[in-house]
């Protein structure tokens, strides 16, 4: 039996319900907005698409396990000292209401990471802010180069670690500002006692109209100052700039080109295997007679 035409106009739509990945709700770190602000350190993240979250977790868990080679030993034989100290000092019931004390204070971890992931809400791009005494530079350097010599992949998601010494807000002033204070220990003070330098400027801009990227690339130049010589293929120093949104993070670094341009999956040689060549479809041309016509 038909129904009537009566009763399809009157019948209501079924409305249609979308659905956001879970890894894509509030963008890389959450909160939903970019973040990050003038006067940070870290380590800018590029990584796979929709994977933000997987690669914050699985780059914390890489950067703490550095953070407690580098530097724990430090901090921890500080503490022991003081501890030693205070202990002597205690008698036994004291020493005991210290230590209920501590068990009811959160722990040192989760008071005073050395990592925070800060939001972007940019695809693909994630920043993880560093705490003293992580120093960026040397700190990826050495993550990069241990990847180099062991050749063991350690991210799955992760695509390249681009260290950021400082930040500034996206106008020339304030970044011919920074460039000047992180230019000169590299340039001038350094500790190769170099008196010039082969350099690069690699800029990249995102999300941000009111800058040019050449207009940078000369303005940082010309704080170089003279006496260094510019060479994309084989530099000395590089200057990485990446201008996100109203934000320019800055470094200088080394070994640029030697570690791949800073990209893991380059140094491990993953994209060392291209794309299979294209299968010749076309017929074989047939084989000229070796006869001549007469």
């Amino acid at each position: 039996m038909k129904r009537s035409s009566h009763s399809n106009e009157h019948r209501k739509k079924r409305t249609k319900t979308y659905h956001c990945s879970k890894e894509r709700v509030g963008g890389s770190g959450g909160g939903g907005n970019f973040q990050v602000q003038a006067n940070m350190s870290g380590v800018m993240v590029t990584c796979t698409r929709s994977k933000e979250s997987r690669s914050q977790k699985e780059v914390i868990d890489l950067f703490e396990e550095y953070a407690k080679k580098l530097y724990s030993n430090d901090d921890d034989s500080k503490e022991k000292d003081n501890s030693e100290e205070e202990e002597e000092e205690l008698d036994l019931e004291a020493q005991v209401a210290k230590e209920l004390a501590e068990l009811k204070q959160p722990t040192k971890d989760n008071k005073q990471s050395l990592f925070s992931n800060i939001s972007t809400n940019m695809d693909c791009v994630l920043f993880i802010k560093t705490r003293s005494p992580v120093e960026p530079v040397s700190f990826v350097h050495k993550i990069l180069t241990d990847l180099k010599e062991e050749k063991k992949q350690r991210t799955r998601y992760t695509s390249r670690f681009l260290p950021v010494e400082n930040t500034c807000h996206a106008n020339l002033n304030a970044i011919e500002k920074m460039a000047e204070s992180m230019f000169k220990p590299k340039f001038e003070n350094n500790s190769k006692s170099v008196s010039s330098f082969q350099f690069g400027v690699i800029c990249r801009i995102r999300n941000c109209t009111k800058l040019d990227r050449m207009e940078v690339i000369q303005k940082l130049a010309s704080v170089v100052g003279e006496g260094h010589r510019v060479d994309l293929d084989n530099p000395d120093l590089s200057i990485i700039v990446e201008i996100c949104q109203n934000i320019c993070m800055m470094s200088v670094v080394e070994d640029f080109n030697e570690l791949k341009k800073y990209n893991i999956e380059s140094i491990l040689g993953l994209n060392d295997n291209g794309p299979p060549p294209p299968k010749n479809k076309s017929k074989p041309k047939p084989e000229e007679s070796s006869v001549e016509k007469e």
